[in-house]
């Protein structure tokens, strides 16, 4: 397997790629601060309902409103309070809660050195699904043991009108940076999330464990307009290395 040498841009995802989590104990725990945190604004039942319907109307697009934008116009409908009020409210509410959530993530092995190596090498950009506001990205980039000026920019919730897995994200992303999706990469995790992006052309590459992803193998998408592999750091490094050194050599 050789890769293309015309990639020229790394998109590297966060969630799973560079931060992993304990996935039961953090959802146990950010369930529970997220309720006590909604509660004063409608009760524990509403509270349930507003949670639901935010993760629901965060897969949605909407080209005229950015996701943010969004969320903040459903908890205004549902707490019956005014737009500004529900934006001050959200944004006390993310900011108290994330950073009590720490001990349940950790470093990806082998991501930072990845990212050690590739920076003097590749332009970065980091695609994570644009959920959170960009403190609250770049506070979880640096639990990932990564510092975040690395990255020439990164998606958030302000910036973006889509999320994963939606095509519309990454199409959305190499037209904001004016990027050629011929000419990039995108390191992920997760399938269902990260390989929609071979429907607009972006390669993409899953990274898993080291111990069973013992080779480069090759990944099928029923949309797919660019290939796709899973495989390790380790993999992506030599296989990144050798198409540079093909490039080199024309």
């Amino acid at each position: 397997m050789h890769f293309d040498p015309r990639i020229q841009t790394l998109l590297v995802d966060l969630d799973g790629t560079l931060l992993g989590n304990r996935q039961l104990t953090l959802s146990i725990d950010f369930v529970k601060r997220s309720l006590l945190a909604l509660k004063p604004y409608g009760g524990w039942r509403k509270s349930v309902e507003t949670l639901l319907a935010i993760q629901k109307e965060l897969r949605r697009f909407t080209p005229d409103m950015t996701n943010d934008v969004r969320v903040v116009k459903l908890f205004s409908e549902k707490t019956g309070l005014d737009p500004d009020r529900s934006r001050q409210v959200l944004r006390q509410f993310i900011t108290s809660v994330f950073p009590e959530l720490k001990r349940h993530f950790y470093p990806i092995p082998g991501s930072s050195e990845f990212l050690t190596w590739a920076k003097d090498r590749y332009p970065l950009y980091l695609a994570t699904n644009p959920v959170w506001p960009p403190e609250i990205v770049e506070l979880r980039v640096r639990w990932a043991g990564v510092d975040p000026s690395l990255f020439r920019s990164m998606t958030h919730v302000r910036r973006m009108h889509a999320a994963k897995p939606s095509p519309e994200y990454y199409r959305e992303l190499l037209a904001q940076e004016n990027l050629d999706p011929a000419t990039c990469l995108l390191i992920g995790d997760d399938r269902k999330m990260d390989l929609p992006a071979t429907a607009v052309g972006i390669r993409v590459f899953i990274v898993g464990d080291p111990r069973k992803n013992t080779r480069i193998s090759r990944l099928r998408y029923p949309r797919a307009q660019a290939p796709a592999w899973s495989g390790n750091y380790a993999l992506l490094r030599a296989a990144l290395a050798e198409a540079a050194t093909q490039t080199s050599a024309v």
